[in-house]
């Protein structure tokens, strides 16, 4: 819906194009979509390489462990030598690879899984990923929300104009309430207020 809202707000018809998540940059780089909006997160890793809009969405990183389990702390130092399941090329990847041995999925429900099933130790994932991925699971429990991130969307370097008209348009959207409402409307969204 924020997709189609903004190329209306542009004038322009949208058009989704399917991607693997770990090729989304270099996709966009290639040329192969105008911009990414599959709930892609800042990260210092990113920045430079693309140019982001204002954020459209604040999560939390959420810490799950299995319910039994009391040794996992929400405390990225106390992290070490613990197999802990996020996705590739994402903020809690980023946290993880300094503190933890992160165990990379492609997918959003098999680090929930592999954590049921003993493999891994925990799941450090979106708030909204595990409210609807591992939340819902009696084996596992919330352990904490280690920091917050945002959503936004991403523009190629060489295209500053189309950056700008994005960014007007979110801000257009964002003042008369239009993307509240959107977000609103997204099971197991709860929507916060992003400062830009």
């Amino acid at each position: 819906e924020i997709a189609e809202a903004i190329a209306k707000e542009l004038s322009v018809k949208s058009e989704f194009v399917q991607n693997d998540w770990s090729n989304l940059v270099p996709s966009l780089e290639r040329g192969s979509f105008d911009m990414i909006m599959n709930g892609l997160e800042v990260t210092d890793s990113r920045i430079g390489r693309v140019l982001f809009t204002r954020p459209y969405y604040a999560f939390a990183e959420r810490l799950m462990s299995r319910a039994n389990d009391n040794s996992v702390q929400a405390d990225l130092a106390l992290l070490k030598n613990k197999k802990v399941g996020t996705l590739s090329n994402s903020l809690a990847f980023e946290m993880l690879r300094t503190s933890a041995e992160p165990v990379v999925y492609e997918g959003t429900e098999e680090p929930y899984a592999d954590l049921v099933n003993g493999r891994t130790d925990a799941v450090l994932l979106d708030d909204i990923i595990a409210t609807r991925y591992g939340e819902p699971k009696p084996e596992l429990k919330v352990v904490g929300d280690l920091r917050v991130g945002y959503y936004a969307i991403a523009i190629r370097p060489t295209e500053p104009d189309l950056h700008e008209a994005i960014d007007d348009a979110l801000a257009k959207m964002e003042a008369r309430g239009e993307l509240k409402a959107i977000l609103e409307r997204a099971p197991d969204v709860e929507v916060v207020a992003v400062n830009d």
